[in-house]
């Protein structure tokens, strides 16, 4: 299901950011890469931000280097990057590319394989979850963090931020609170975002082309991300070559957005 490789494309440096940080997504052991389902990279800028998938942009890179050895290979490789617990297995929160600007998240959603003609982008207001302070603290990559709760979109949510780094930013699209989210999980820990490396410095924050993708709701093109997980061959049109029938294969899944 994991689309498949076009490499880094034409890029441009839209902006540059001061911090970066990078979260492992429901790691089994964090001290191990290859537990992750994936590795985020947050760029955070004083105009602009950035919030992408490091195991996709290495991915397509090497995707890059390989058609430069290789300009008349008839074949290539579906999967460059072995990195992460699941690597071939698509998901939204892996292959969508998040730039925040002037108050607004704009989003630009990969399909898989054979759903790639709804490839879309959409935007919306950046949205501070209604958060509650407690009194408890942890120590995160050396920094004093605080706990914050919240519920968003059917699901609760408990966070540790770090009030000494003024980014009021996290992983995904979670933010709000005054310092960086350092980690953050829902209640039952369907996902778990958690950082493992800041680095303070100057990191070009850069745009692809993003071809082919077309303006939609965020509505619609969550029902299209939940109807992949949970049935992809039906989503994806696919039929039987001896009735024509859909077919229909459907797994277990739980978004992290309910509503």
């Amino acid at each position: 299901m994991r689309p498949i490789s076009k490499g880094m494309g034409q890029q441009e440096v839209i902006g540059h950011a001061q911090v970066e940080v990078m979260y492992a997504l429901n790691a089994t052991d964090i001290n191990d890469k290859n537990t992750y389902i994936d590795l985020h990279v947050l760029r955070a800028g004083k105009d602009i931000s950035k919030h992408y998938s490091r195991f996709v942009e290495l991915n397509d890179s090497l995707s890059d280097d390989f058609n430069r050895r290789n300009p008349n290979a008839k074949s290539r490789p579906r999967v460059f990057c072995p990195d992460g617990r699941k690597s071939t297995y698509w998901s939204e929160y892996q292959f969508t590319d998040i730039y925040t600007e002037n108050g607004m998240h704009t989003l630009y959603a990969w399909m898989p394989r054979y759903m790639e003609r709804y490839n879309a982008y959409y935007t919306e207001s950046v949205e501070s979850q209604a958060w509650t302070l407690h009194e408890e603290h942890n120590t995160i990559l050396g920094h004093d963090c605080q706990r914050a709760t919240c519920h968003w979109r059917g699901r609760d949510f408990e966070a540790w931020f770090a009030a000494d780094i003024p980014v009021h930013l996290g992983p995904w699209i979670f933010g709000g609170l005054p310092g960086l989210i350092m980690k953050i999980h829902d209640k039952d820990k369907l996902y778990t975002w958690e950082a493992v490396s800041i680095r303070s410095g100057n990191f070009p924050i850069t745009k692809r082309k993003y071809d082919g993708f077309r303006k939609d709701s965020r509505e619609h093109i969550h029902k299209l991300q939940i109807a992949a997980n949970r049935d992809y061959s039906k989503a994806g049109g696919a039929r039987d070559p001896k009735t024509g029938q859909l077919i229909s294969k459907v797994t277990p899944y739980e978004p992290l957005e309910m509503e």
